[in-house]
This record gives C-alpha cells, sequence and structure tokens, in this order.
C-alpha cells in the first residue's frame, strides 16, 4: 500500500489542513494552497506488514495491527487495518494510506472539519464547568487523557417510503339545560397514505465508533458537504468504513420508517384524541453515498475508568457523560432543603 505524505513544496515541512481557513497550510513557512491544487509529491511505496494481533480485552475481539514505514524518517507507524491517515510519531509527519480512500473505498463527500483541536478544549471546560454534582477532585484535577481529531465514515442513505396509517379520532362536546350536563362524543375513522422522499439519512459506518454517540452528535449541515479530497485529511485521523452499506441499511430504514409515520401522524389535527389503530410503512427504492464527517473525541480518567467525550467537528455540538458525586449533591442541596424547611416551619407556626 502506498502512502501519500503531505509534504510541503517549498519547505518540506508536513503541511496540514486548516479548519478556520480551509486551506492546506504549512506551520513552518506558512505556505498555503487550496486543497483542489494541492498536489502530493512525496509518496512512499510502504506497505503495511501486518503483526500479532492484540486484544482489546479478555473478551473483547481481536484488532488487526499493521505497520508502515515513514518515507521522510524511516520510522514505524502503527495503525489498525481502518486507520487510513495518520501521523508518524517520531517526526510528525502526516500521512494516508492512499488504498484505504480510493477504489471500492474512496468516499463521495467528506464536510470539512471548521472546528480546530483549541475549539474542542475550549467546548470540554466549559461543559465541565457548568455541571454543580462532579466530584470536586475531578474538577480541580480534571485533565485531558487525549484528544484526536477523526473524520468518521458514514453511509448517507435516500429512500422513498410509502405509507398507511389509520386511526380513530374523537370530538366531545358538553353543554347543560337546566337538569341535565350532557357529553356527547363522536368518533371518526381516519385514514392517511400516501409516500414521503428522504435524503442523505446517516448512519455511522465505524465498527469502533458507537452508534449512538455518533447520532447524538447530529445535525451535521449537509449542505457543506464537497467532493472528496485527500487533501483534507491532512493532520487529522480518519478511518475507512469498515460496516458496510447492506450492513448499516437496517438501521437507516428504521429510523426512516420512525421519521414516515410520525410526519403522517401529525397531518391529523382537529380532534380532542387521536388513537393509532394500524400504521403500515414500505420502502419503495433506496440508494446510499459514502461520506465521512468531522469528530473530536476527548477522553479522561477518574479513579480508574475512562470517559469519553465527542464533538461535531463541524457544528461544535458537544456531548458525554461525567461522574456523579453523592457529596457534593448533598452539599448542593441541603442549604436549599434547609430554607425550604425553615420557611415551611415559619407558615406552619404563625398561620396554622
Amino acid at each position: 500500500m502506498a502512502l501519500q505524505e503531505y509534504e510541503c513544496p517549498a519547505c518540506g515541512g508536513a503541511m496540514e489542513f486548516n479548519p478556520k481557513t480551509q486551506k492546506i497550510k504549512c506551520p513552518y513557512c506558512d505556505s498555503e494552497f487550496d486543497v483542489k491544487d494541492y498536489v502530493a509529491n512525496h509518496n512512499s511505496t510502504s506497505s503495511g506488514e501486518a503483526v500479532e494481533s492484540s486484544s482489546q480485552g479478555q473478551t473483547g475481539p481481536e484488532t488487526q495491527m499493521y505497520i508502515y514505514h515513514c518515507g521522510s524518517c524511516g520510522g514505524e507507524i502503527l495503525a489498525t487495518e481502518s486507520l487510513g491517515s495518520m501521523k508518524c510519531p517520531f517526526c510528525s509527519n502526516n500521512v494516508a494510506v492512499s488504498e484505504k480512500f480510493t477504489g471500492e473505498f474512496k468516499p463521495d463527500y467528506i464536510i470539512p472539519f471548521k472546528k480546530t483541536k483549541e475549539d474542542a478544549i475550549a467546548a470540554y471546560t466549559g461543559y465541565v464547568k457548568s455541571k454543580k454534582l462532579l466530584p470536586k477532585v475531578f474538577f480541580e484535577k480534571n485533565h485531558i487523557d487525549e484528544i484526536k481529531g477523526v473524520y468518521v465514515p458514514f453511509w448517507l442513505f435516500d429512500a422513498t417510503e410509502s405509507f398507511q396509517g389509520y386511526y380513530e379520532g374523537t370530538r366531545v362536546r358538553t353543554w347543560s339545560d337546566r337538569n341535565y350536563n350532557y357529553t356527547e362524543t363522536k368518533f371518526y375513522d381516519i385514514r392517511r397514505e400516501g409516500t414521503e422522499d428522504f435524503e442523505k439519512v446517516p448512519v455511522d459506518g465505524s465498527k469502533e465508533m458507537p452508534d449512538d454517540l455518533m447520532e447524538s452528535l447530529e445535525p451535521f449541515d449537509q449542505s457543506e458537504l464537497t467532493p472528496f479530497n485527500m487533501a483534507y485529511l491532512a493532520g487529522f485521523l480518519a478511518n475507512k468504513y469498515n460496516v458496510s452499506a447492506s450492513e448499516s441499511q437496517p438501521r437507516a430504514l428504521d429510523r426512516i420508517k420512525t421519521s414516515v409515520a410520525s410526519d403522517f401522524r401529525a397531518t391529523v389535527s382537529g380532534y380532542g384524541s387521536v388513537r393509532p389503530i394500524t400504521e403500515n410503512a414500505g420502502t419503495l427504492r433506496t440508494s446510499n453515498k459514502y461520506a465521512l464527517y468531522p469528530c473530536y473525541i476527548l477522553s479522561t480518567t477518574w479513579e480508574g475508568k475512562n470517559y469519553i467525550f465527542a464533538m461535531n467537528g463541524q457544528s461544535g455540538k458537544f456531548v458525554g457523560d461525567l461522574p456523579f458525586s453523592m457529596k457534593e449533591a448533598l452539599k448542593y442541596y441541603f442549604p436549599i432543603a434547609g430554607v425550604a424547611a425553615a420557611i415551611a416551619y415559619f407558615i406552619f407556626y404563625f398561620f396554622m
């Protein structure tokens, strides 16, 4: 497998894609190029050499690792089978395994990073500060063990969905006369039928990335999808898909079916109550495209447990879990409870 290296034509430095300028830039001599104009002029013929598989845990799946040789310094670069863009740990040269993003693995689109690593750190810091029930020691010693800018593979599905829905609606009218109160309930048979088109429904195509974590980073602004160019990968990690489109399609169709039922149900209005009788959805056509989406993955540890956070590298949306401190919760709520108890005692003593 050939390695593409992002060498600066002016000084030989390792070039990186700059999210702020949306250009590829040399951090040493400040040379800048439009992505479409940059041509990698230093490539290595290093092929990945398989090494002994390592286990992620006693019961976890084995991960096949490969060694590549940096064309600039000759150092060894260790990578998983799906990792296609990386950095040499010895000379910081940015490289990409060409075969991981060509042929059947070539993405149709990419959403370039718009947020920087500094943006991700600032978002993490603000996220931590907004949480009042963190363990004190965690807040005082919070640290980021690792932060990675990663292009995550996504399948984008288009589909036309048919729908048939039957509902029971009611309208209730009440009135009174001198002797009685009256209630009239009318029941209605309601039918909805039609089709709905969906475009670019995203599904994570990476085994390494939890689906729920990636979905929580949505939405991505798909109007900024641009034709794939490997220059966007410079300075970032990137994985090729290792979950196929056919394997991902059921998850996309589940999301689509949930949406189409909700959309048609929302057209039923003007009734006091609506009860679904039957709802049936069917897929008339599907197609898919392959894209890379930008994400920052951060991790930190506390009391031996690893906490993972993620940020949408386009919008800056930040998600993640933090530990809970019962001690801090009691410190936070006891004063409030004390004040509430004092007020209740005052009202009872003086007014009851």
